[in-house]
This record gives structure tokens, C-alpha cells and sequence, in this order.
């Protein structure tokens, strides 16, 4: 096993009407959450986004992801794996999931697609992903909401 030194997580919010927020997204990885955004007033989750988050070691401008905005989570220092120092056994040891939690004056969200990559000090990289939602149609979005749903589950992957 090895230390994990950097989380990449893409989050595409569907571009249809109503689909972004205002609300808390969390990721929850290794057994531990991390706030992508605490209300910062950027527009990482507005309708039609494409946003690539950085926790933990930054470098290189390149997310793997065309399309995709690459910029650190606030409050980095706090949502670093490396603080505690997360290992990849911990990656099978608890689920993995995106939580919402309702705020703001806009708080339904419609994700399209979230796929994590966890790297590891040895340069290995694990990958998450919830597959339902792999092709862009009506019956693969979720709205995400506390009538109907906060949590999207992430599943171990090989690719994609």
C-alpha cells in the first residue's frame, strides 16, 4: 500500500434548466469527506459546468479531462489527504460518495457525471466512478436534493 498524495475529482453538472446550486458538495473518500466548495460564490456547480478538483499535491495544468476547469478547494491546507496521511488500503475500506447538503437561495442540483482519481506516492492511480451515469441522456442525471437524495455512490473502476 502506498500514501495517497493527490485527489482529482470531476463534477459535470447537466446543463438543463435549474441544474446548478448553491449548495455544499462534499466528496467522501478513504474514510474521510472534503468540502469541494464551501459556498465560495464561484460557479463550479452552475448549469452546464465542467469543473476538475485538486486536493492535496498540486502540479501541472493538465486534469486528464478536456473540457474541464482545473482549480484547487478552498480551504486547501484542511482538505488535503495528506493531513492525516491517507493510504490506498483505505480506498476499499469505506464507501465513496459525493454528498449534497442544501443551502443558498438555489439548492436542487442535477449532476451529470463525477469520476475521482486517487494518485498515490508511487504514481499509481486508482479511479471512481458511478457508471449509470456514463452516457449524457435524460435517464442517466440525478438531482441531488434533501427531498430526494444527497448522496451519489462511487464505485472502483479500471477506466473510463
Amino acid at each position: 500500500m502506498s500514501d495517497i498524495t493527490q485527489i482529482r475529482v470531476w463534477v459535470e453538472t447537466a446543463n438543463v434548466q435549474g441544474a446548478g446550486t448553491d449548495s455544499w458538495i462534499y466528496l467522501s473518500i478513504a474514510g474521510r469527506e472534503f468540502c469541494l466548495d464551501p459556498g465560495s460564490g464561484n460557479d463550479y456547480f452552475a448549469q452546464g459546468a465542467k469543473t476538475c478538483f485538486v486536493l492535496g499535491e498540486q502540479g501541472g495544468s493538465d486534469n486528464g479531462e478536456p473540457g474541464f476547469t482545473n482549480v484547487q478547494v478552498s480551504d486547501a491546507e484542511w482538505n488535503d489527504p495528506r493531513k492525516p496521511q491517507l493510504d490506498t488500503e483505505d480506498l476499499e475500506l469505506a464507501p465513496a460518495y459525493i454528498r449534497f447538503a442544501k443551502a443558498g437561495s438555489n439548492p436542487p442540483w442535477c449532476v451529470e457525471r463525477v469520476k475521482v482519481g486517487v494518485r498515490s506516492a508511487t504514481g499509481e492511480e486508482s479511479r471512481f466512478d458511478n457508471l449509470r451515469l456514463r452516457q449524457a441522456q435524460e435517464n442517466r442525471r440525478l438531482w441531488l436534493h434533501d427531498l430526494y437524495g444527497e448522496r451519489l455512490f462511487l464505485y472502483s473502476v479500471t477506466s473510463g
